[in-house]
């Protein structure tokens, strides 16, 4: 019964960093880039570091930037101008601010900035929470995302790039080492962190706002029925959005109700297409 449900507007598939729409903070105007294969594109290696192993695999990041709004690009490049002037940047912010989703617009643009002979010098990681909490697992989670940094970082040449999402996963002794390296080798280093990190200049703090929740609910509901806008609408109007810093988690939230809502009647919600938007008006 549950795959003749219409699909959640609030599933994974329409909230992760490379689907949702990034907004613009020095225009506020909701833009959005995907990640998505093109004639014209070129692989990127990637890596994550995740729970119990460090998996490498290759995406396909469109290579013109033609398709984005002028305000975007131009935020963008002003990061890039930031990144190469200091050399090691941050991004922070809170949980499920916005972070790796400004890092998936950034690299399309920093692939073009960050190039040799045609050739990108980009490697990206990705650090994530071992699952198992136990002591040995998070020993052997650090020592693999270590090393994983430390190789990416020897796989460059100079004036190429190493971006890394999450770096507050490494131990302090592992961050200087490596700030360190990656200066010696003239490698530029950007990365994400909740916090600051020292030797990291900050390039730009992710934050949420009533506004933000607002324009990014409303591109995900933009084909849903008027009753799971409605729905929607009058949860996010009972909740100090205010106090909302972690966008992440209200979309799971709203994902649950939503859902319950679908199981008691799926009329209530029409078929949902990747990459929606409207605007309708919410409460604080």
């Amino acid at each position: 019964m549950n795959a003749a449900l219409p699909r959640n507007p609030f599933s994974t598939r329409f909230t992760r960093p490379d689907a949702v729409a990034f907004r613009c903070p020095t225009i506020g105007r909701v833009v959005g880039h995907n990640l998505v294969p093109s004639e014209h594109s070129q692989a990127v290696e990637t890596q994550s570091a995740g729970e119990g192993s460090t998996e490498l695999f290759s995406f396909k990041i469109r290579m013109s930037n033609e398709d984005e709004p002028a305000d975007t690009a131009d935020f963008c490049h002003q990061i890039i101008r930031q990144l190469k002037s200091v050399k090691c940047g941050l991004i922070v912010g809170p949980h499920g601010s916005g972070k790796t989703t400004l890092l998936c617009t950034l690299m399309p643009f920093l692939v073009s900035a960050f190039q040799s002979d045609g050739l990108a010098q980009v490697r990206r990681l990705q650090f994530t929470m071992p699952l198992d909490k136990t002591w040995w697992s998070r020993f052997r989670h650090a020592r693999e995302s270590v090393n994983a940094a430390f190789d990416c970082l020897s796989s460059l040449r100079p004036g190429g790039l190493l971006v890394i999402d999450g770096i507050e996963q490494l131990k302090s002794m592992h961050l200087r080492s490596l700030i360190r390296k990656s200066r010696s080798r003239r490698v530029f280093l950007l990365a994400t962190s909740h916090t600051g990190v020292a030797g990291l200049s900050i390039l730009h703090q992710t934050v949420v706002d009533v506004m933000l929740i607002q324009s990014l609910a409303d591109r995900l509901l933009e084909d849903a029925s008027p009753s799971v806008v409605e729905i929607v609408s009058r949860e996010l109007q009972g909740r100090d959005l205010n106090a909302c810093t972690n966008v992440r988690d209200l979309w799971f939230d709203l994902y649950d109700i939503v859902q319950d809502e679908l199981l008691v009647d799926p009329m209530n919600s029409k078929d949902v297409s990747d990459g929606g938007s409207i605007v309708c008006s919410h409460g604080p």
